[in-house]
């Protein structure tokens, strides 16, 4: 069975930014935990949409994923995950999902995010979706600073399983061991 690790960016993010690149050479380090892991090219990353984005998500994994698929969300790239996840046919599943900066409210909205914020999402499908979901989230974000409702809301929106990780603000940095330590210690088929 092939386990495939599938990777949203964050607004204005791109497979050559953030902790992509370090995270997608550390989880090819025999043992590769995952068989393919690839981070998704967005379109327009810089004024993302709900429907372009959920769209490019379903063409890369057509017609539906595998059951041994991991996806990793990072910001806005969690709510195309989840919005992506939703379309799935009901009874379908997938192994996972990890959450890195999640939301479900942001501290203070523009015009371009309020899409996201606004168009309700059919959480009951998400959850049914996911064997397992895991969220990452920083005691500093600058975006989410009550990250104690945005845990709450991940914890009984989807059933997560949520991280508290110290001081990592967006996690937008070239490295985020935190994230990597997550997908072994949850995702490894191994054990």
């Amino acid at each position: 069975m092939t386990r495939s690790l599938v990777m949203v960016p964050r607004w204005a993010g791109s497979p050559d930014t953030d902790f992509y690149p370090w995270l997608t050479a550390k989880l090819r380090t025999p043992p590769p935990l995952f068989d393919d892991v690839r981070t998704l090219a967005m379109p327009t990353p810089g004024a993302p949409t709900i429907d372009g984005w959920v769209s490019t998500l379903a063409s890369a994994v057509k017609p539906v994923p595998a059951p041994s698929t991991v996806f990793l969300g990072h910001s806005v790239g969690c709510q195309a995950v989840m919005r992506y996840l939703a379309t799935l046919p009901p009874g379908h599943t997938v192994e996972g999902a990890v959450f890195v900066a999640g939301w479900f409210e942001v501290d203070t909205p523009w015009d371009t995010l309020r899409p996201w914020l606004d168009t309700p999402m059919d959480l009951e499908r998400i959850r049914a979706a996911l064997r397992r979901c895991v969220v990452v989230l920083s005691d500093a974000d600058p975006f989410t600073s009550d990250f104690r409702r945005n845990t709450r809301l991940f914890e009984e929106r989807l059933g997560a399983e949520v991280r508290l990780v110290p001081g990592r603000r967006h996690f937008n940095n070239p490295q985020e061991p935190a994230v990597l330590a997550v997908l072994q210690e949850r995702f490894d088929a191994s054990r």
